[in-house]
């Protein structure tokens, strides 16, 4: 599982322009009720009837439920209007380096997540988004140092204890990864996303997919028209063995969001199980029109044509996510499998033996690593 954006944005509440419309201003800021909060956002913007610096306030906090809806690029939209009519918003550009996160475009959100610490020293949400992009370009050092000046800053912010344990996995300390997302664990969640969302993630990073259920059901209970909840507690499903409830949720999903690339993967995953591999094809190419850049979208398109016995285009699959991968030691086990499967011996032994260098060369990093 790709590795999630984790990072709760934080956003400010309005001042003067609550007297203009209470209900709308508590929906629109209704973190854990975004089909109630993007409409109520959405009247008081078109009102036209607010301070320059309550727009500015609605634009992030529209933008931020965006963000949490998995849409991105409406997110960004919403937050450089936010930033053209408040430029030192620290919250704008928390949410917009957030977005920018999601999006793999790691230079723009690590620029955002600088000038919302520029502006608020103790953001916390700000230098948790910034480590995980660091991450992204492979700097885990300033990036756990970062997730570390999170959780300094705000001792209970679960999502910064799991973004440094994605760091610490990724940095192959599995028990620093561990002992964080079991301290994420253990902070008691305030509401959905922000709270049941992030301590589901951690259980599942720990495996404990039982307890990630129950947290995402929680979740759903809160917010029943989030088609990401029902995205990622269908993923728990399916990690837990649990195919039938998995393809429900991934149902759901897709019912409130065509667009849901998780629900899409959890669909094509399913198909897989099922020896379906043309319906699994159609969902994972889906999925690659949504991200293009998802190198793990790509490997399950590999393997279902592997798996169909299209070789010439698992291959064509695998090679693409070894591009987006270069050092991904599977990818070219997976090639290599390919090639044997059709006939061509030497392309499959130079890919199983390059596939060997990269796990040599990661277990050295890994040994050498002081503790």
């Amino acid at each position: 599982m790709k590795a999630s954006w984790v990072a709760l944005v934080l956003v400010l509440g309005p001042g003067s322009a609550l007297a203009q419309s209470d209900r709308d201003w508590r929906m629109c800021q209704a973190t854990d009720a975004d089909h109630l909060a993007i409409p109520a956002c959405t009247r008081l913007i078109e009102a036209n009837a607010l301070t320059r610096a309550d727009r500015a306030i609605a634009y992030s906090i529209r933008g931020a439920a965006h963000w949490r809806q998995r849409d991105f690029d409406a997110a960004i939209t919403d937050e450089n209007e936010a930033i053209a009519l408040n430029p030192n918003l620290a919250s704008a550009f928390a949410a917009r380096g957030a977005a920018y996160g999601n999006k793999e475009e790691d230079d723009a959100a690590i620029a955002d997540a600088n000038r919302a610490i520029e502006i608020d020293p103790n953001n916390a949400a700000a230098y948790s988004n910034r480590g995980l992009a660091r991450g992204h370009k492979r700097d885990l050092d300033g990036a756990i140092a970062d997730a570390t000046r999170a959780v300094e800053i705000d001792p209970r912010y679960a999502s910064g204890f799991v973004s440094r344990g994605l760091l610490y996995d990724k940095r192959r300390e599995p028990g620093r990864a561990y002992a964080d997302f079991g301290k994420a664990t253990e902070i008691e969640p305030r509401g959905g996303f922000d709270g049941y969302r992030v301590r589901g993630v951690a259980f599942m990073h720990k495996s404990d997919f039982h307890h990630a259920i129950i947290d995402f059901s929680r979740w759903i209970e809160i917010d029943p028209d989030c088609a990401f909840a029902y995205a990622v507690r269908g993923d728990a499903y399916l990690r837990n063995g649990d195919v039938a409830h998995a393809l429900a949720d991934a149902n759901k999903a897709l019912e409130i969001n065509p667009g849901s690339a998780a629900a899409h993967r959890i669909r094509g995953i399913v198909y897989m199980y099922k020896d379906e591999f043309d319906r699994a094809i159609a969902h994972f190419s889906v999925l690659i029109e949504i991200d293009s850049k998802s190198a793990d979208a790509y490997k399950l398109r590999g393997q279902a044509h592997t798996s169909k016995g299209n070789y010439d285009r698992a291959i064509a699959d695998i090679t693409r996510q070894i591009e987006i991968e270069p050092d991904n030691a599977e990818a070219y086990r997976a090639r290599s499998l390919a090639y044997a499967r059709k006939h061509d011996n030497t392309a499959a032994v130079r890919d199983y033996n390059q596939a060997m260098e990269l796990t040599r060369r990661q277990v050295d990093s890994s040994v050498r690593r002081p503790k």
